[in-house]
């Protein structure tokens, strides 16, 4: 194993795992499928933890990809999503995805139909606007400048839901969750040959274990340097309450992905539309660990929602194909934070220069489709044996990024403090949006 090694990890170890999101819960569930019998996950919230970037409406799930080993490893998730007989069966919509792009982003879209056509995914085709208004007659709008990439064999899952299933399931095969003040987990521990043996948990427990995870995604720079590594990014979230009578209207929509503007998914059944920006925020300018950007929790900031300036950029991108919705009241909103490296691979690697202490996470906006089965890959690191092209891919790599990097969502960063509207935004959600369920 490359970078800093410890002892193989067996199912004899006990494994503290810091961070109930989707890493975290795949990893734990994965690790207790394998017969491991002391697993423990902390989290300041009980599942579906609120400060995951998991805990959401909905998301995109798909195939689709310009890297080869994500696209492979998005066909194995594909799999469990669609599978009757899996811990998912009945989540998966296959609703459908347009990835739509200007001139940013268009070289993106044409590597990826490329990398389908290579692959032998069917159906990857260009549409122009008047054929998506053919196709579906609810878009109207005009779609100015658009460049547009369809992929049907891709659709959506409740968000939520999923993550909260593998974490009843995880908790069925002997995983401990703990939650709540016991397990916010706020300082590592060291001995002094820097084999990392515990972690202080905010209310003043010391948690120790054999085997240590960060699966602390948008907030793992509060824990060990990563500044360079893991920046905390944000996708701004409003969500819009279809009437009754226009569910069904609306209903059978694609998902629309405007990498340089925003997504809009089909509605849910309790028809609610979600709406993600594509322009992403940082919090640098934070409270606990200035210089870094780490997550700005739910835990502290449970009313505070959409800036007024991505709302507006996000009604002009529905204004362009469905003008009838831009201007609907907002019926909630959100700041979903995630840890986002620079190359936007995952981490799934050693932490560097220690002993004892593992990565597993950094999702980096694109991690969540991979719930089903990336905790078998943190698994096979753990345990030694993780392929040679996944520890290349998802090593730490001290913020360095290829010179052949492609961003699809290159929009530059806006930092939350020089946007405004977003503090106090909004009285707690109603019970059909997942961030409002957990107990904690």
């Amino acid at each position: 194993m490359s970078q800093t090694a410890t002892m193989t990890t067996s199912a004899d170890s006990s494994v503290l795992i810091v961070g109930g999101g989707v890493f975290g819960t795949s990893t734990a569930f994965h690790l207790a499928s394998r017969g491991y019998k002391s697993v423990t996950v902390i989290d300041r919230f009980d599942a579906p933890s609120k400060d995951s970037a998991g805990c959401d409406l909905n998301k995109v799930i798909r195939a689709d990809y310009t890297n080869p080993v994500y696209a492979q490893l998005g066909q194995e998730a594909m799999k469990e999503w669609k599978d009757p007989k899996s811990l998912f069966a009945g989540l998966y919509r296959e609703s459908g995805w347009i990835m739509s792009g200007h001139d940013l982003t268009r070289d993106w879209l044409e590597t990826s139909r490329q990398l389908s056509e290579k692959i032998g995914r069917k159906g990857v085709k260009y549409m122009s606007a008047d054929e998506i208004k053919q196709q579906w007659p609810v878009f109207t709008g005009d779609f100015p400048g658009w460049t547009n990439l369809y992929s049907p064999a891709a659709g959506w899952v409740p968000a939520g839901q999923a993550l909260l299933r593998m974490a009843n399931a995880a908790r069925k095969l002997g995983v401990k969750y703990i939650f709540g003040d016991a397990g916010h987990a706020t300082k590592l521990i060291y001995d002094a040959d820097g084999t990392c043996t515990a972690v202080v948990t905010a209310d003043g427990t010391t948690r120790k274990a054999d085997v240590i995870l960060l699966a602390s995604g948008a907030n793992t720079a509060s824990l060990v340097e990563a500044k360079e590594e893991i920046v905390a990014n944000s996708s701004a979230i409003m969500v819009f309450k279809l009437e009754p009578h226009e569910i069904e209207k609306y209903r059978d929509i694609p998902i629309v992905d405007d990498f340089e503007q925003a997504i809009i998914f089909p509605p849910d059944e309790n028809g609610l539309i979600k709406l993600c920006s594509c322009r992403n925020i940082t919090n640098f300018k934070n409270k606990t660990v200035p210089g870094s950007s780490i997550t700005h929790s739910m835990g502290d900031y449970p009313y505070d929602g959409c800036p007024k300036e991505i709302e507006e950029e996000i009604r002009s991108f529905v204004r362009e194909m469905i003008p009838e919705l831009a201007d609907r009241p907002l019926y909630h909103s959100k700041l979903c934070w995630d840890g986002v490296a620079s190359d936007l691979n995952f981490r799934i690697c050693p932490y560097p220069k220690t002993k004892n202490l593992f990565i597993g996470t950094v999702g980096s906006n694109h991690g969540f489709k991979f719930l089903p089965v990336i905790g078998k890959y943190v698994a096979d690191m753990l345990e030694g044996k993780l392929g040679q092209e996944y520890l290349e891919l998802w090593k730490w790599k001290y913020g360095k990024v290829p010179k052949d990097h492609k961003d699809p969502h290159p929009w530059p960063a806006r930092e939350l403090s020089e946007l405004s509207g977003w503090a106090e935004r909004h009285a707690p959600g109603r019970r059909e949006l997942p961030w409002t369920w957990s107990r904690l």
